[in-house]
């Protein structure tokens, strides 16, 4: 019989030697060494992937790849089963006693089950909820299996609870032990089938859920606008903990308001009216994303004037342009995340397109666009409490919680004594009371 723990480490590794032959090919510009055109046989295609691309499995890969929270989300899941499996355990071992002290206890796992197997099955549902579109659509059948799974497990187990009191429900779980580890089994083959689908790494040394920094909203200003934004975090520890107190931090910035505003951000920042010169308007901008990249999309009007003491102010020329720019994340030489642009199309007339490739124009919008990106995403310290302000940021990345909306997260480790992880998780019950007496 195959272990749980081979199956799970087979299942990463694979996962991850066939992502990094899907990422090779897509650097070589191509796939023909497999099956001659680099298609994963078996794999369905989500929404949005073209069926003819060569690179289909790759841009899957990246389609379906968890965010931060959804991999927090399923080491919860994880956690939970493996609680329930304890719990199984225990309760084989004090059914072997009729003594008072093992009933009490055998009371006690059977309560300790319930809640784990319930909390599993809640938090399958949510994050099943979660998904985007593109993960809803190339994981239909694995989700549908996750939580039916769950689901055959929560009745099971409260089918043999049924028809007695604590005492007979502990007694019936022992009796019945092979079926509930059947069930359980199930439920942990589906959880390391979708983990594998979704870059997921689960195995004996993964990563286990230290503290979850839930959203908070804050404003910045930016081009003189005040701008809303909500940063969340999550930090993680290796199972059993790694010597010296080493945590791993993923901090997450939501922009969907920057978005929805930043036409009037850069319109503050560009629009100017120089009687006699340029007079410049921003008449709209766009932040698409395309994990793992973002494009920017700005609509330009421009005018050139001229005066003289005869004619006036006299217009020259006009025109308008559409400018697309690749934004790319990375960190500055402060550990801080910093977002650049690059003019990649501009469609315009030839005076206007010049202008804005190789001109202090150009060189202007792709400088507000940055830095009006850039000025939005929170670093480590200012999402995490103050015991946390040690952490170090390792790279940064964007992320798409839903259709069409941009989040920026900024990965980075972070060490802790115990005593300051309880410092830490201190001051985020604070945090979290002043911000429920502020509501």
């Amino acid at each position: 019989m195959v272990s749980m723990k081979r199956v799970r480490s087979a299942i990463v590794v694979g996962a991850g030697l066939w992502l990094s032959t899907a990422f090779l090919l897509a650097q070589r510009g191509g796939g023909a060494g497999i099956g001659g055109s680099g298609s994963v046989p078996g794999m369905n295609t989500p929404a949005g992937v073209d069926q003819k691309d060569e690179l289909r499995g790759f841009h899957r890969a990246i389609a379906l790849q968890a965010t931060s929270e959804q991999t927090a989300e399923f080491h919860a899941i994880v956690s939970k089963s493996e609680a329930a499996e304890r719990e199984i355990d225990a309760l084989v071992k004090s059914a072997s006693s009729s003594s008072a002290q093992n009933s009490d206890e055998g009371n006690n796992h059977v309560a300790a089950l319930r809640q784990a197997i319930d909390g599993a099955r809640t938090q399958t549902d949510a994050f099943v909820a979660g998904f985007s579109a593109a993960q809803k659509a190339g994981l239909k059948d694995a989700a549908a299996k996750l939580v039916r799974a769950a689901a055959e497990l929560g009745d099971q187990q409260k089918a043999i609870e049924a028809g007695g009191g604590a005492r007979d429900a502990a007694m019936a779980v022992a009796a019945h032990a092979d079926g509930l580890r059947k069930a359980l089994a199930n439920f942990r083959a589906q959880q390391e089938s979708i983990a594998a689908e979704m870059s997921i790494v689960v195995s004996d040394g993964a990563e286990e859920v230290a503290f979850t920094i839930p959203a908070r909203k804050s404003s910045v200003t930016i081009g003189g606008q005040a701008v809303g934004i909500t940063t969340s975090a999550v930090v993680t520890r290796p199972k059993g903990g790694m010597g010296g107190g080493e945590y791993r931090v993923a901090a997450m910035t939501d922009l969907s308001e920057l978005q929805e505003n930043l036409g009037a951000i850069l319109g503050a920042m560009m629009n100017r009216e120089d009687r006699c010169g340029e007079r410049v308007r921003v008449r709209e901008a766009e932040i698409t994303p395309d994990i793992p990249e973002t494009e920017a999309m700005v609509r330009l009007h421009y005018e050139r004037w001229v005066c003289s003491r005869v004619a006036g102010a006299r217009e020259m020329t006009e025109g308008d342009a559409a400018v697309n720019m690749k934004l790319v994340p990375s960190l500055g030489a402060n550990g801080e995340a910093r977002i650049s642009a690059e003019i990649e199309q501009v469609e315009s007339e030839k005076f206007f397109a010049d202008l804005l490739r190789s001109g202090a124009l150009g060189d202007e919008l792709r400088e507000k666009t940055a830095g009006a990106v850039t000025a939005a995403v929170a670093s480590l310290k200012a999402v995490l409490p103050a015991a946390g302000e040690a952490a170090t940021a390792r790279m940064v990345r964007y992320e798409s919680p839903r259709e069409g909306q941009l989040s920026v997260v900024v990965e980075g480790e972070l060490q802790m004594s115990d005593e300051q992880a309880k410092a830490f998780g201190e001051q985020l019950k604070e945090r979290a009371g002043a911000t429920a007496r502020k509501q």
